[in-house]
């Protein structure tokens, strides 16, 4: 019994620390991904709207329903009782649209149902790449911290060592008050970096549908970036044109005119309701009758009026359609360009800068150790080593950005 307490007992304190992993997320993007995917209300919402219009596909270019009308011929005499009136006719009507409409209509309803698929796969392609922006937002507002705690911990030294150094005469006044300054700016950068994390914060936690104030895990790293194989110019391109569920989407709008204009064509043709009607005498059937009624579409001019404007509104369509290729294409470019520009960046500053910078602070480290370099060239050094590391950190995020562009705009990864 008492071990069975102490199983209890410490599944009860393991408990909350697993449930904090699991309600959680923010350390990798395909965890956000995935939580994204589970309890976004606006993407359930994308899905059951598309659900419904691919319902109403399925039910479009059904006959109508039928209709039955009785007559009691003589009701004045016997009532509503079909035995004591003179007659009884009991009429079942069935329109028959004209002919092709119910196909066009189908078409149409189809083309709706690509409609809301398409505008699905927008909202998700748009709702995943502002996901993948605000990580790489959050994953850098980290790193800045880091680096600027790090920054904090030189420059609480300096202050410090100039405050000594300027109490025994071995400082100016003036190297004091650079090194206060230098902390200083630090704090400052750190409280502007704490205010924007929190920003980032909130507007993860809105896109996982979560509270604002809901805690996130640190991030682990930033995902990788394709190879630039993968990132071929005319692969994506043909890529964008294929699959792009924007271009799907105006595909769809241009489907839904043509079925508008083809519709109003068939209005040029009639359409047809027809009935069969038993007549009931006494308490059986005496006669049957049969009904054929039709539509007299004689008003050419409204007709022909309806068709020219679906005839323009279809070429107003294409029009857009081929407008949002080439805008989608050039977008393409441009941030495909902006990708390798940031890449260099990253390369240049890791290979080249950060180096540099290195060996310059540690040479001037060692210079103001030995009395060779002044306090202020010293600050300087440090400060360009800073910039160079987050100089490096831009250019990673900003790559981010621009594959979170690409992804929007072909509908997924590369």
């Amino acid at each position: 019994m008492g071990n069975l307490i102490k199983t209890l007992f410490l599944a009860l304190l393991l408990m909350p620390s697993a449930w904090a992993d699991e309600t959680a997320p923010g350390a990798t993007l395909p965890g956000l991904i995935a939580w994204l995917e589970q309890g976004s209300p606006e993407l359930e919402a994308a899905r059951l709207e598309a659900a419904g219009a691919a319902q109403r596909a399925e039910a479009a270019g059904a006959l109508p329903d039928p209709r039955l009308r009785i007559e009691w011929m003589g009701a004045n005499r016997g009532g509503l009782d079909p035995s004591r009136t003179d007659s009884t006719k009991y009429t079942l009507m069935q329109p028959v649209p004209g002919w092709g409409r119910r196909d066009v209509e189908k078409q149409g309803a189809q083309a709706g149902a690509a409609l809301a698929e398409a505008q699905h796969r927008v909202v998700a392609a748009d709702l995943r790449a502002r996901l993948r922006l605000e990580f790489a937002r959050y994953y850098q507002l980290h790193r800045a911290l880091t680096l600027n705690e790090e920054l904090g911990g030189f420059t609480a030294s300096a202050a410090k060592l100039a405050q000594t150094r300027y109490e025994t005469g071995a400082a100016t006044q003036q190297e004091l008050v650079r090194a206060q300054l230098e902390q200083v700016a630090q704090q400052s950068e750190r409280l502007q970096l704490d205010g924007d994390l929190g920003q980032v914060r909130a507007r993860l936690n809105a896109l996982l549908n979560r509270p604002a104030r809901a805690e996130l895990a640190p991030p682990e790293g930033l995902p990788p970036i394709p190879a630039p194989a993968r990132l071929d110019e005319a692969t994506l391109a043909q890529r964008l044109t294929e699959t792009s569920p924007q271009l799907a989407g105006q595909g769809a709008q241009t489907s839904i005119a043509r079925s508008t204009a083809e519709l109003a064509q068939r209005n040029l043709y009639p359409d047809f309701i027809l009935g069969i009607a038993p007549v009931q005498r006494g308490a059986s059937i005496g006669s049957w009758d049969a009904m054929l009624e039709f539509s007299l579409p004689l008003q050419r001019a409204s007709h022909y009026a309806h068709q020219h404007e679906a005839d323009a509104m279809l070429s107003a369509s294409q029009a857009r359609q081929r407008a949002a290729e080439t805008r989608l294409l050039a977008e393409l470019r441009e941030h495909l360009a902006a990708l390798e520009a940031a890449r260099a960046r990253e390369a240049l500053s890791r290979e080249r800068v950060l180096p540099l910078a290195e060996l310059a602070f540690k040479g001037a480290l060692a210079g103001n150790q030995h009395g060779q370099v002044d306090f202020t060239t010293l600050l300087d050094a440090r400060r360009q080593l800073q910039k160079a590391r987050l100089d490096e950190l831009d250019a990673e995020v900003a790559q981010q950005q621009h594959l979170a562009e690409i992804e929007r705009l072909i509908g997924g990864e590369p």
